[in-house]
């Protein structure tokens, strides 16, 4: 039995993190198709959702105005949501320069703030970002040509970050994975999920959203459950200041479990409908790495009861190596040394571990609707 649990659990997590990619790119190299891409210019509105975001709020309207893009197709609309700082008070000094400010009062969250503002824009296409999110001036550019097709529903650009610190460089490194992925869903025009500081959808595809849960996940699965095609933009580049801290970077990972768990259990109609590749995608790509801190216990504990056999005290010492490798690493970074070799099981553990509080956290319901912001990211 228990080297049943054991193959099982190891089985899924190398099929989550090193088959599907492998399989993903057979299917895109089989059934790809390419993207048409032209010179389009549609309407546009670029949609800012804020919360207390005075300390980069004018760094990001400014940014936002250097954007390559025709002004009278252009159109900034910045959201307040329940704003005790200086925030609105300095967008209100570009309102003659053309940008909209839409203001709930109560401090709802950014899905509350989103379903709010896009009745009210005016683009046919609709970007969503940050406020500490800072476009690359043809980023809009480069996101909208995918649209000269009329199938095309949704695109999703590039984020990088502007961070050395160990946290970062273990994001970027998964970054890196994630492009691949990306890619590969893309040639297939069915990306999974989206990054919410740069993407961009046709507004007639939109449909509310529950405020506890992410836009960036339920918004590409209804567009998909539409018939609609999906792909990843590359050269749409923002930017954004990697978590500094273990914190900051630890409670992004729990919020993003919970709420894809969350998100799951809502929509799951709508995730069963989307077809078999999204069905796949879903299960391979999210699905069991939510769960890994699952399989990885249960590969540890059933190690335990078959060491009797030679095999199995190999792999129980690796695990303990690995294990060994992340806590060190937390120790360096914490001290802000950089070892890329104790990096990786770090990050990897940190990840996992909260995934676990997320898992919880979804059980017993304590997810809520407001984003908290982090110093260090300017959240």
């Amino acid at each position: 039995m228990a080297q049943t649990f054991f193959w099982l659990s190891l089985s899924l997590l190398i099929l989550s993190y090193f088959g599907y990619p492998v399989i993903l790119t057979l299917l895109a190299y089989f059934f790809g198709k390419p993207c048409k891409e032209v010179r389009v210019e549609p309407y546009i509105t670029l949609l800012i959702p804020a919360h207390n975001e005075g300390d980069v709020i004018s760094e990001k309207i400014e940014n936002s105005f250097s954007l390559d893009y025709p002004k009278d197709k252009f159109e900034i609309l910045l959201i307040l949501d329940g704003c005790t700082d200086r925030t609105k008070e300095i967008a209100e000094r570009y309102i003659d320069r053309g940008i909209k400010i839409v203001e709930q009062k109560q401090r709802r969250g950014k899905m509350a703030a989103l379903n709010f503002a896009i009745p009210q824009a005016k683009g046919e296409i609709i970007v969503f970002t940050d406020a500490n999110s800072m476009y690359k001036k043809d980023a809009i550019r480069k996101l909208v040509k995918n649209f000269a097709s009329d199938r095309m529903g949704c695109v999703c650009g590039e984020l990088k970050y502007k961070s050395e610190t160990s946290v970062g460089e273990g994001e970027n490194l998964y970054w890196k994975y994630e492009r691949f992925l990306k890619i590969k869903e893309s040639k297939l025009r069915s990306l999974l999920v989206v990054n919410g500081s740069i993407y961009a959808i046709r507004k007639m595809l939109y449909e509310p959203i529950e405020e506890t849960l992410a836009d960036d996940f339920v918004n590409p699965m209804r567009i998909a459950r539409k018939g609609y095609g999906l792909v990843y933009e590359p050269e749409a580049i923002t930017f954004e200041k990697a978590s500094e801290t273990t914190k900051d970077e630890f409670n992004r990972k729990i919020r993003i479990v919970s709420q894809g768990l969350k998100a799951s259990i809502a929509i799951g109609g709508t995730i069963l409908s989307s077809g078999p590749l999204r069905i796949f995608e879903y299960t391979l790509h999210k699905f069991i790495r939510w769960l890994a801190p699952l399989f990885l216990m249960t590969i540890l504990i059933s190690n335990l009861f078959m060491l009797e056999y030679f095999f199995y005290k190999v792999t129980l010492i690796g695990q303990i190596l690995f294990y060994l490798f992340a806590l060190i690493g937390f120790l360096l970074q914490e001290r802000n040394i950089k070892i890329k070799i104790f990096n990786i099981p770090f990050y990897f553990c940190m990840v996992n571990i909260a995934s676990s509080i997320g898992l919880l956290k979804f059980l017993s319901g304590g997810i809520k609707g407001t984003w908290e912001k982090a110093e260090t990211t300017r959240r």
